[in-house]
């Protein structure tokens, strides 16, 4: 009977759709252009699609008009439409942006390859390096490291000699470098040595160059250290000059060409994360073995919030718009719920412990962060606002204290149920790592070793395998196993065709030893990495290592090994991708025991992922019963390079939780009682204050821009008390950006104090705020142009060099900078605390720096009286403070126009860098024309802490 219903809804849904269904269009049409191969090409939608016009002729899931049947072919359209469009078009973006990236760094290696100076001016510009000589520096665990200096008859003559040892002769390395720590870059070998980095064969992106993808592990004046594979370098270039190993000393002439490059493994896992989310589900228990049924899965309300959401907000969906059809408040009941049963007395007795703190493990909670951790351990989705300074990691690490606890305590668990933890950047999840641990909780942090801050190598997955024997002796003799194939590849490659059979033999046994070498070393690897997780409290990874095949193992994901024996045989990166499991055979994990569960994820610095990006942790390890994210969707949003807007008009732009916490109803939770701590409220309540906010919002134009920033993002929960800022530079981010809720203890008002040294330059009267405004205006200072002298136009516009700068600020920066300096040598307190100079554009960084290099004095005092001072962009700086902070906006010019300025979170992100200073640097007149940098300026004037600079006069003439 049951079988006959659904046959008939199937033919009802069929002739519905008849004529109307797109049973051959390919969601991801390849437009002129576009490059045939891209990540995305596998993940196209392979179920129903539906199109708008019959779910709207046929009615939506809730439409009440009456109609013949129940309605299931019409809700069941809906739900394969809302999947389709959610899987077609983060495809279609992700898609864009790969080619985006693809494209920026093509157009800049292709428009430097037509002659040797052009190079020589992408070399200048900090992009490539040229004529490098590799060296073996030893290993990271399972990583080898090399460093690579320029090599003595590199073609550049910019020589640096090392005053302690005249014969070590090295070549600095450009002035301009980009290259940073974890940066993919891409090594090619040079065919014809020094001076041959311009020949089509030693141009990356031709097809015949023989290249290697490596990350950046460090970088020095005169030297750049990498971390690869181990037995990828010497597989694809031959050993090193001054191998040590049985391969033996390879050419000392070898020369490599290293360019910055990007990868495509976090496209390929957010793809299988998309695909995740939107299959479809089945509701049948057949063919499922007890093992599997003690598994934890994914909440359906969190997989139902994310996509019923998106319907509500897709302009396409026929329920765009309307809460009702999708459900919104009762999906708001739903996911507050705990996600156990006996969540909630768990997180009683967390929270007791907590407050209580007997080891004194935990900070002094206030109310909004106990409410928070609260409200996290007993809901099923919980969305964390954390504003700058308001302790958002230590949350992030008690709520992991209280998971480790229901993990280890619940009866409704299974045995291995382990939290993770992970965050958007390695900075992050080290963070989140170094804090976990602090409180007590066993920590395994996932990801390359390379990539993760010392502190914590003897956390990594890498350290425990280097510890178990097993595994070690697995790695030892798949290494020897693949020397001695290369070594006999090498010899029959240079026979050529005078190989016999019995060569062709030979090799093809050693392939095989080889090969049942690395599956064995994977293996046991995989074992002695899911022993180490399985003693663990707490994972801790990135966004996307939350699909490191490692973990997945360990939850008993099956993984395509194939592909993991081929990277290490060729030394090629690949993405690990998860393959159909047999459902009659049990679960194990590669240690032989049950799989591990990911019930618990909580994700760090979620507003800086796109959303396909928040999708991995959620979906990878297909465990997640409770999520909780923090970020602040008042800061920068995620980069996303096919977006030209400059201010996040992307829908790639914005974030899960942002389009959660704008979409959901605001959270009912339990409030704690509030803490008693003082609150300095004297800048808050200031008249100025809050005309500076009721300015922001008169001239918002549009009804939603009026609407307060705190009430567009009311799905989230606040952490309104913030423990960097001294009060007055706290006072107008608080009052404009967050509804003036974020306020600050007493205590701040005496410990973050402008010091003196930059006091005694910028004096105000009897006032003691923190803040200046060295207002240089009325000059159209501002300046755009080439970066690189002598570039091509083609060059430029692929390095992107047509950057803004304004040398007039950049002088007062520095004359600032040497006078604070000065005051130093006199004080009898000197200041030696951080100071961090931020700009907006990557042409001002860099004028800064190469004007700090150039000026005699203020090499002089930097050398006789040290500080730290670090010039860099704003977008660098998000997540990071400075004792003090000098911004120069750079834009000066006569039509008013602020550029990428305008986008608020990028302000809102440079004014709350700073903990006792913020100087500022700009033309009034031209940022006036912007409505938020319009009330700063008026909120400056009021409190009288401008100064009027006139760059044609003396520099130091503050007025």
């Amino acid at each position: 009977m049951t079988m006959r219903k659904q046959k008939a809804s199937d033919k009802r849904t069929r002739r519905m759709q008849r004529n109307q269904v797109l049973e051959n269009e390919n969601p991801l049409e390849i437009r002129p252009g576009m490059s045939p191969t891209t990540p995305m090409d596998n993940g196209a939608w392979k179920h129903k699609r539906v199109t708008r016009s019959s779910l709207v002729n046929a009615g939506t899931a809730t439409d009440v008009t009456p109609n013949r049947g129940r309605g299931r072919s019409r809700k069941r359209s809906a739900v394969y439409s809302n999947l389709s469009s959610y899987h077609t078009q983060f495809l279609e973006l992700l898609t864009a942006e790969f080619l985006a990236e693809e494209k920026l760094v093509r157009d800049r290696i292709d428009s430097a390859a037509s002659d040797s100076m052009q190079s020589l001016l992408l070399e200048t510009a900090g992009h490539a390096l040229f004529d490098m000589y590799p060296e073996r520096r030893g290993n990271i665990f399972a990583d080898e490291v090399y460093r690579l200096t320029k090599a003595h008859d590199a073609s550049t003559n910019d020589y640096s000699v090392n005053d302690d040892e005249e014969e070590d002769l090295r070549q600095s390395l450009p002035r301009n470098s980009k290259f940073s720590q974890n940066d993919v870059i891409m090594l090619t070998v040079q065919q014809a040595g020094a001076g041959d980095f311009f020949g089509s064969t030693s141009i990356p992106t031709n097809k015949d160059a023989v290249s290697l993808e490596a990350r950046v592990l460090n970088t020095g004046p005169t030297y750049i250290d990498v971390a690869i594979n181990g037995g990828a370098f010497e597989a694809t270039f031959g050993p090193a000059p001054n191998n040590r190993g049985p391969s033996g000393k390879g050419d000392k002439n070898m020369r490599l060409r290293i360019d910055r490059y990007f990868s495509n493994v976090p496209y390929n896992r957010m793809v299988d994360a998309i695909g995740q989310l939107t299959s479809v589900q089945s509701n049948s228990n057949e063919n499922v073995d007890s093992s599997d049924r003690e598994r934890t899965y994914v909440d359906r309300m969190i997989r139902q919030t994310i996509l019923s959401t998106f319907a509500y907000d897709n302009a396409e969906s026929p329920m765009h718009g309307d809460g009702d059809a999708c459900r919104l408040n009762d999906l708001a009941k739903q996911i507050a719920k705990p996600p156990l049963q006996d969540s909630t007395r768990l997180t009683n007795q967390v929270l007791g412990f907590l407050q209580s703190n007997p080891q004194k493990l935990f900070p002094q909670f206030n109310g909004p962060q106990i409410s928070a951790i609260g409200a996290a351990l007993t809901r099923k989705l919980t969305m964390i606002q954390g504003p700058p300074g308001t302790g958002k990691t230590t949350v992030a690490a008690s709520i992991a204290f209280g998971f480790s606890h229901q993990c280890r305590s619940s009866k409704n668990l299974p045995k291995y149920s382990k939290v993770l933890a992970t965050a958007f950047s390695n900075v992050g999840a080290d963070n989140l790592a170094e804090q976990a641990i602090r409180v007590g909780l066993k920590v395994v942090r996932v990801g390359k070793a390379s990539a993760v801050s010392q502190g914590l190598w003897d956390h990594t997955l890498d350290a425990a395998i280097e510890k178990d024997a097993e595994a070690k002796k697995a790695m030892e003799e798949a290494t020897r196993a693949t020397a001695n194939l290369r070594k006999t590849s090498l010899i029959n490659g240079k026979k050529g065709g005078s190989r016999t059979k019995m060569d062709i033999a030979s090799e093809r046994n050693k392939r095989d030893l080889a090969t049942t070498a690395v599956k064995a070393s994977i293996e046991a690897c995989n074992a002695a990495a899911t022993k180490a997780m399985r003693e663990a409290d707490v994972i801790v990874c990135t966004s996307i290592g939350a699909a490191d095949a490692r973990l997945l193992a360990a939850c008993g994901m099956a993984i395509d090994g194939d592909e993991l024996v081929s990277e290490q045989l060729n030394g090629k990166m690949k993405s690990t991708r998860t393959i159909p499991r047999n459902p009659n055979i049990p679960v194990l994990a590669p240690d032989g025991l049950p799989p591990l569960s990911m019930p618990f994820v909580i994700t760090d610095e979620a507003c800086q992922s796109v959303e396909p990006g928040s999708l991995i942790p959620i979906f990878s390890t297909n465990g997640c019963k409770s999520l909780v994210m923090l970020g602040d969707p008042c800061q920068l949003p995620p980069t996303v390079i096919s977006d030209d807007s400059g201010v996040g008009s992307s829908p790639l732009s914005i974030s899960l939780m942002s389009r959660l916490a704008s979409t959901l109803p605001a959270p009912v939770i339990v409030t704690a009682q509030n803490d008693k701590t003082p609150r300095e409220n004297m800048y808050l309540n200031l008249k100025l204050t809050k005309q500076a906010a009721s300015l922001v919002q008169y001239k918002g134009g549009s009804s939603e821009s009026k609407v307060s920033y705190k009430k567009q993002y009311a799905g989230s929960l606040l952490l309104s008390v913030q423990y960097r800022m001294h009060p007055s530079i706290a006072a107008f981010s608080s009052a404009v950006f967050y509804d003036s809720m974020l306020s600050t203890p007493m205590f701040l008002t005496k410990e973050r104090i402008l010091p003196d040294e930059f006091d005694d330059i910028l004096p105000l009267d009897n006032s003691p705020v923190s803040v200046r405004f060295i207002n240089i205006s009325g000059k159209n200072n501002e300046k755009r142009g080439e970066i690189i002298e002598g570039g091509s136009s083609e060059l430029n516009s692929a390095l992107q060099s047509s950057s803004y700068t304004n040398e007039a600020e950049a002088a007062q920066v520095i004359s600032l900078l040497k006078d604070m300096m000065k005051n130093r040598e006199s004080a009898s307190d000197p200041f030696n605390g951080s100071v961090g100079v931020i700009t907006p554009y990557t042409g001002q960084v860099i004028l800064l720096k190469t004007m700090m290099s150039a000026d005699v004095e203020f090499r002089a005092v930097m050398q006789k009286n040290p500080i730290m001072i670090e010039v860099n962009s704003i977008d660098s700086y998000q997540g990071r403070e400075r004792d003090v902070i000098l911004f120069s906006t750079v834009r000066s010019n006569f039509k008013g126009n602020v550029g990428f300025l305008s986008d608020w979170r990028r302000m809102n992100v440079a004014i709350t860098r700073a903990k006792s200073g913020l100087i500022m640097f700009g033309d009034m007149k031209t940022l006036a024309h912007d409505r938020h940098w319009e009330a700063f300026c008026k909120w400056c004037e009021g409190v009288d802490c401008v100064f009027d600079i006139d760059p044609d006069l003396d520099e130091d003439s503050f007025e």
